[in-house]
């Protein structure tokens, strides 16, 4: 019971919203969602674990566009093993078959379905994120409790629902 005392108090960025995007990715991949919506929740792990790092590092050290490059850091960290491992497809494959292997026409690029998501994910959680706490410090408080999360989560359904659509 004396361990208690010793949790921190909850952070913006928390480790909830870290977990729900591990558990999406673990839920989609299993119930076999196309590889673009399976991106989206890794752009928000991404995200979510790297603003959660950077509220950390902050208190150490702080430097400019240090939230970018942290978030920027996180995406190279996820993305390379992902495409040494296989899973996100070689480009000249993408090339070769994009319409098996790209939406939205970026086959062209060689840009994959997974690629696709996690930059599309990457960059709407950001902005989610960005648009709570600009709400937070305008009003000087959340609209209410979990109020980063409810946005994530309606962007993310949002989303998901658009790729999903468009690659049925």
């Amino acid at each position: 019971m004396s361990l208690i005392t010793f949790i921190p108090s909850v952070m913006a960025h928390c480790p909830l919203c870290t977990g729900a995007a591990v558990a999406g990715v673990e839920v989609a991949r299993v119930a076999g969602l196309d590889d673009s919506i399976v991106g989206l929740l890794l752009g928000t792990l991404i995200v979510s674990s790297a603003l959660w790092f950077n509220k950390w590092l902050k208190k150490r050290v702080d430097f400019p566009l240090q939230e970018i490059a942290v978030v920027a850091v996180s995406f190279v960290m996820l993305v390379v093993p992902l495409y040494y491992a296989g899973i996100i497809v070689n480009a000249d494959m993408v090339k070769s078959m994009p319409d098996h292997h790209a939406i939205l026409g970026l086959g062209v690029l060689g840009i994959d379905k997974l690629l696709t998501g996690i930059i599309i994910g990457t960059i709407a959680i950001w902005f989610t994120f960005t648009l709570s706490d600009s709400i937070k410090k305008q009003r000087g408080r959340v609209l209410w409790p979990y109020q980063g999360l409810s946005f994530m989560t309606i962007a993310l359904f949002i989303l998901s629902s658009i790729l999903w659509i468009i690659t049925k």
